[in-house]
């Protein structure tokens, strides 16, 4: 049987991104003077679509600069609010030992990403990183779950794992890849008409006992 292969998503997979954006919107209301539950109600909707986002910030309360510097703003802040997760580390360092080669296969810009992985400590306990910046293919697209796999020699298979938060980008993606999925719920109900993943975890932290046990 082919060595065991995880692959996974960042953002709110093995980086909380929803925290790390509620530390920014605790600065960004104090010096601009935007509500906080604003920011953090109006995030949702926007959280992949950041440039709108500060066209709306801008539109309705008149903040300063403009939107581009906005955003560059927030890019270069964001990284720099991540911070590392014990758990993950450790969740990345024993499936590293028990024989599992890792990859990250995430949607987003090459500084940021990287920039997050390596203030989150993880960096180096990844064999290889996709990030759709770099390749011009986004999830949910087929061909970027095959990327990481010819980075990573391995071929598509149940035997390739991929664990993620997003129903469409990481769990529909990688079924049609043919991979086994594990999609991260943060305690939230499967909607009706999604495409049901191979299995449900609440966060990314339950992931070790459910690998390790196909690993056995």
């Amino acid at each position: 049987m082919p060595d065991p292969v995880g692959l996974f998503d960042l953002d709110d997979t093995l980086i909380r991104r929803r925290q790390v954006f509620e530390r920014w919107a605790v600065e960004f209301s104090a010096e601009h003077q935007v509500p906080l539950e604003w920011l953090l109600k109006t995030d949702p909707a926007y959280s992949s679509r950041r440039t709108e986002f500060f066209e709306l910030v801008k539109a309705t309360f008149g903040v300063r600069p403009d939107v581009p510097e906005l955003h560059a703003q927030y890019r270069r802040r964001m990284p720099e609010l991540v911070e590392p997760d014990p758990q993950v580390c450790a969740l990345l360092t024993g499936l590293r030992q028990a024989g599992w080669r890792l990859g990250v296969v995430t949607n987003g810009m090459v500084d940021n990403q990287t920039s997050k992985l390596r203030r989150a400590g993880l960096y180096d306990l990844i064999d290889t990183v996709v990030i759709s910046d770099a390749v011009e293919i986004r999830k949910p697209d087929a061909r970027i779950f095959h990327h990481a796999l010819t980075r990573l020699g391995a071929e598509p298979g149940r035997h390739v794992v991929m664990v993620g938060d997003s129903l469409e980008n990481d769990i529909a993606g990688a079924h049609r890849v043919g991979l086994t999925t594990v999609w991260v719920s943060h305690g939230l109900a499967l909607p009706g008409t999604a495409l049901r993943p191979h299995h449900t975890i609440r966060t990314v932290n339950e992931a070790a006992a459910l690998l390790m046990e196909r690993k056995a």
